[in-house]
């Protein structure tokens, strides 16, 4: 093999590691998002403690396992719940690496929902009544 086959093999397998990190670049990835609906709608939605914004709200989430979740609105009980997000079976190994590995982008959204009850409305206290005895000339 003489100097210009040999520089012209490097050359290719330059072409081939660049073509292949630019398709590695490129190919797609798996988004995750969660959107938490009310109703009544506009409350505020604490996800593992994190203010995430008011109802509806969608946020894009890292990782699957258990979440604390608590909704609080103005005149209305307050729920908080722990729930499950549990990863589709495509993102189970090994087959998360192919999906990571696609030209495309896959998606995964997921919403829970929840229902609010007013609050308990505390009775409204009557003022003591004060009785006169006295007369009103008495008095100045």
């Amino acid at each position: 093999m003489n100097a210009s086959q040999v520089a012209g093999r490097r050359s290719q397998v330059g072409f081939n590691a660049v073509s292949l990190a630019i398709l590695l670049c490129a190919s797609g990835c798996v988004r995750r998002s969660l959107t938490i609906r009310t109703d009544p709608p506009g409350a505020s939605v604490y996800v593992n403690d994190q203010l995430k914004g008011e109802s509806p709200v969608t946020y894009d989430f890292v990782w699957y396992g258990w979440h604390r979740v608590m909704v609080r609105k103005e005149g209305f009980e307050r729920v908080e719940d722990r729930k499950l997000l549990s990863s589709p079976v495509y993102l189970w190994m090994p087959f998360d690496l192919a999906m990571e590995l696609l030209p495309f982008p896959i998606r995964d959204a997921r919403t829970w929902s929840y229902t609010l009850s007013p609050a308990a409305i505390p009775a409204t206290p009557t003022p003591p009544q004060t009785f006169i005895t006295e007369p009103s000339d008495a008095l100045r």
